[in-house]
């Protein structure tokens, strides 16, 4: 009678919702306990890892999800009840029960999730009935009626109140440390969120949108050099191996194939993005040129560093110079308006793009040429580099510029220096472009790319960068 009003009461309480928003404040079902007193079933914790969810909690939650949802990542903590599929098994993964308190009351099903590290087993303690475990991953209602972890997308995150070293490239010494971040570019993810993310990937699959990672380089795997422009490196939060990721094949500042700059050494920060994947199932990483270096650091007194490239007060911190065209205020790109007439065009907003999610659109005319400008800044002499992408917006086709104009001291401008055109571009095909200049002395100046009025139609710029010839970046 017992079992049958236990049943009762937990598909009335978790089958009843739709969605997460349904979930009520916490509820008691009774039992009847010594001497024929009640006590209460409660469900308990947040999901996160300093709270956890019980496992009537965790039943609960993932009874309210639609048949086939999975839920962002959560802890679970319980008991093993049962073993069903144990580690050793040829696929590295288990399937068990668990329950707050051993028992198969309110048992929450633990199904083929990875072990300890986030990686498949290949050897250490197996589970067994009685085992305390934390499980980290995502929850489903499969077939709208068994709350599960998702296959492969779960793992075991504490064994009796033990972590142990992940394998794998970009395990290290996955210790289950705290995950931070979001991915996005305003609070990038951490070592640990980023192998988090990318371990709930199905293997081979690729995530679907660019993420951000921040952390310190542990170890440089493959330098930066021009044989492949890209480098494969490790990060964590502190520089150790304790919870690295392992960022492979990443293109160099700018999103482009390194050919000159500072190179990584170890305990410099920096900041990734790109898209991430779960090599093999066992193996979260960056995609091979899918990723690049947003920003970087140098480890010591800064000096060679492309955080901090100085030239008086206009310049400011590269990695929020806007040169990929992620960032907009008002429908304008932010920093590429001019107080001068230097940037003369029409600017939009396009979901073209050569890398991340934008590039900005820059209108034509056949009467005139017209003007893409970064805003006023002043450098130091010296020789410099831009670089960006480009093509035509529509089948007009497009002809661009590369230039900088000086400003006065009244805030005019004087005469525009530019470099070579970049013709004959079309719709189907980004066009890299580059130009070098050399100032004899401190300038304060507009860079502006020109829209030539012949043949006057639309063009798409991405990925702009400007550094020196020591490397130093000041736009990216």
């Amino acid at each position: 009678m017992k079992k049958l009003f236990l049943l009762l009461a937990i598909a009335t309480l978790t089958f009843g919702f739709t969605a997460c928003e349904d979930v009520p404040a916490p509820y008691t079902v009774s039992t009847p306990g010594e001497g024929g007193e009640e006590e209460e079933i409660l469900p308990e914790g947040d999901g996160t890892l300093d709270n956890p969810y019980n496992c009537l909690a965790a039943n609960n939650y993932a009874a309210s999800l639609a048949d086939g949802e999975e839920s962002p990542t959560v802890y679970i903590k319980g008991k093993v009840v049962s073993v069903k599929e144990q580690y050793s098994t040829q696929y590295g993964n288990a399937s068990f029960y668990i329950s707050d308190d051993g028992s198969t009351s309110n048992q929450f099903y633990v199904y083929r999730t990875l072990y300890l590290g986030n990686v498949k087993y290949t050897s250490g303690d197996e589970i067994k009935v009685g085992d305390e475990v934390i499980i980290c991953g995502s929850l489903t209602n499969y077939m709208g009626n068994t709350p599960e972890t998702v296959q492969g997308k779960s793992y075991l995150y504490s064994l009796n109140g033990k972590t142990v070293a992940g394998g794998g490239e970009g395990g290290g010494d996955n210790t289950g440390g705290e995950a931070t971040g979001d991915g996005t570019e305003a609070n990038p993810f951490n070592s640990v969120a980023a192998n988090n993310y990318a371990s709930s990937l199905a293997s081979g699959v690729e995530s679907d949108k660019d993420v951000y990672i921040k952390g310190k380089v542990v170890s440089v795997k493959e330098q930066y050099g021009t044989e492949f422009g890209n480098a494969t490196f490790y990060i964590s939060d502190d520089g150790t191996s304790k919870d690295q990721f392992y960022v492979y094949r990443a293109l160099y500042l700018g999103n482009v194939k390194y050919t000159s700059g500072t190179l990584l050494q170890a305990g410099d920060e920096v900041v990734i993005c790109g898209r991430v994947t779960n090599y093999m199932g066992n193996t979260p990483e960056t995609v091979q040129g899918k990723a690049y270096l947003v920003s970087l650091k140098s480890n010591g007194s800064g000096e060679g560093g492309n955080d901090n490239p100085g030239g008086g007060e206009d310049v400011g911190d590269p990695s929020q110079s806007n040169g990929d065209f992620e960032n907009w205020t008002g429908g304008k790109p932010n920093n590429w308006t001019t107080a001068s007439t230097a940037g003369n065009a029409t600017l939009s907003q396009s979901t073209d793009a050569h890398g991340g999610k934008y590039a900005v659109e820059v209108g034509g005319n056949d009467k005139a040429n017209k003007r893409l400008g970064y805003k006023e800044m002043t450098l130091p002499a010296g020789t410099y580099t831009m670089t960006f992408y480009t093509k035509a917006a529509t089948a007009t086709g497009g002809s661009v510029r590369p230039g900088y104009v000086p400003i006065k001291a009244d805030g005019s401008v004087g005469s525009y220096v530019y470099g070579g055109y970049a013709n004959d571009l079309t719709q189907g095909e980004w066009v890299l472009v580059t130009h070098e200049f050399t100032l004899s002395e401190e300038t304060k100046l507009c860079l502006v790319v020109m829209n030539s009025k012949i043949p006057g139609g639309n063009v798409l710029i991405d990925d702009f960068m400007l550094k020196d010839a020591t490397g130093k970046v000041y736009i990216q």
